[in-house]
């Protein structure tokens, strides 16, 4: 599975804010630096198929450390 529909998308997204008490804040910077991040191109992510459902993580860039999110 190589990329998630934006129905997917949004069934992930409901089950993440219900994960997290069924609200999250995002600042206008994260969200703005999610949408251009300073690279220009968009981070990609790694959507894998498991027996019980799926794997969903971002592929670091090489220049940023790990654990900045």
């Amino acid at each position: 599975m190589p990329y998630l529909s934006n129905v997917n998308l949004r069934a992930v997204l409901a089950i993440l804010v219900r994960r997290a008490g069924g609200e999250v804040h995002i600042s206008n910077e994260e969200l703005y630096d999610a949408m251009m991040p300073a690279e220009g191109k968009a981070e990609p992510f790694i959507v894998e198929e498991t027996p019980t459902g799926l794997r969903i993580s971002i592929q670091e860039s090489p220049q940023e450390p790990a654990g900045r999110r």
